[in-house]
Formats: C-alpha cells, sequence, structure tokens
C-alpha cells in the first residue's frame, strides 16, 4: 500500500485531552445541561447549519453560540459564555503523543491540517507556532474551511487537502473525531480513522505498514 500523506483534523485530535476520561465527563455534563446525550453533543453544536456558517467566517461567535444554545433552553448571555468557554477547556495546547507522532512522520509523509476553524489558513499556521510551540514547517499543507469558504464533510474541502497535497485519494489517510467525517473521505477513497486517543491511532497507522510496530 502506497501510502504517501496523512491528513489530520485539529479540534480533539492534535490537542486531544491528555485525561479522556476526564474528558468524557466533562462532555456528559455539558451534554447534560443541554439534554443531549454525550454522543449527540459535538454533532449538535458543530455540524449543523450555524457551524457551517461560523466556520467559513460568515457568522461571528456571539450569535453562533446564541443560535444553538438558545434552542435548548441556555439564553442567559453569561451562562452562554461559560458554556463556550468550558467546551475549550482541555483544548488549549497540543497532546504530547500527537506532537511526538507528527514529528516521526514528518520527512517519510507529507502531513496536512483540515480544519472547520474559525481561523484562516495564515492564523492558523501562526497559532500553531506562537500558542503550541509547533514548527512552522511542520504541516506541509493547511486547509481551513475559513480559508476554503466550505466546510466537513463536503466533498470539496478534502479534495482541495488532496490537490494541495498533490495525491490521489488511495495515497492518503484521513483522521477525525467525527464519524461522519471519517465516512465522508472514505466515500472518496481515502483510507480513514475516526479518532479516539493517540495510542488508536498509532496502532492503526501500525497496522497500515505507515509505521513499524
Amino acid at each position: 500500500m502506497d501510502i504517501k500523506a496523512i491528513i489530520f483534523d485539529f479540534g480533539q485530535v492534535i490537542n486531544a485531552p491528555p485525561d479522556p476520561e476526564s474528558d468524557n465527563l466533562r462532555r456528559a455534563r455539558l451534554a447534560q445541561r443541554l439534554g443531549l446525550s454525550p454522543d449527540d453533543l459535538w454533532p449538535y453544536l458543530f455540524e449543523g447549519e450555524a457551524a457551517g456558517q461560523w466556520m467559513t467566517g460568515n457568522l461571528e461567535t456571539d450569535e453562533f453560540w446564541r443560535q444553538v444554545l438558545a434552542p435548548r433552553g441556555l439564553t442567559d448571555p453569561q451562562e452562554i459564555i461559560a458554556f463556550a468557554e468550558e467546551i475549550f477547556a482541555e483544548a488549549r495546547q497540543p497532546n504530547p503523543e500527537m506532537v511526538a507522532l507528527l514529528h516521526e512522520l514528518k520527512g517519510a509523509y507529507k502531513l496536512a491540517l483540515l480544519s472547520n476553524a474559525t481561523w484562516t489558513e495564515e492564523e492558523m499556521r501562526a497559532m500553531l507556532a506562537e500558542e503550541y510551540g509547533l514548527p512552522q514547517d511542520l504541516f506541509d499543507v493547511v486547509v481551513t474551511s475559513t480559508s476554503a469558504g466550505v466546510v466537513k464533510p463536503n466533498p470539496r474541502i478534502f479534495r482541495l487537502a488532496l490537490e494541495r497535497l498533490g495525491v490521489r485519494p488511495e495515497e492518503a489517510i484521513f483522521t477525525d473525531d467525527l464519524a461522519s467525517f471519517t465516512a465522508a473521505a472514505a466515500r472518496l477513497g481515502l483510507h480513514t480513522f475516526t479518532f479516539t486517543t493517540p495510542a488508536g491511532l498509532r496502532r492503526y497507522l501500525v497496522e497500515m505498514g505507515v509505521l513499524s510496530g
């Protein structure tokens, strides 16, 4: 199998929580606040119409949170701010295991970051360097929904990443924590892995022959 490129989601992957059990409890608490199951929380918040508008630069952050939280009964502005801050409470630094994995892969494979994000690609690169301390050239390609004008799971954003990498779908692996996004990539012919932990991704890469066991 001739894998030439590996494409990573950003949120909950590059900055995967170092303590998954604690993160699961936090997510369950936040989901309960909205009357949702923990599994439904992320899709509800980040896969809908409002999220697509927000992550392509067409909706202000405050309005995004108002639109997704008000229908679930959260309307107080201060409570909305607190909820939004808690959602990303453990996502403000890279996961050390993921950083080590990226450095292992660098040079042997082309690496890309493909994120539904409110940052432009230039802002994402700057943030990774200035706030996360990652080398500027760690990722060969960075694609964000704000710059691309389209969000995952739209096929166009995957094709854009492949085009910039200069690889065919079957030559790339894509990993994301949202199953609907990996499913969309798989339909285009990419190899995919739905991310849960860095250790799980490492095992998959060993199975794919990308890393030695």
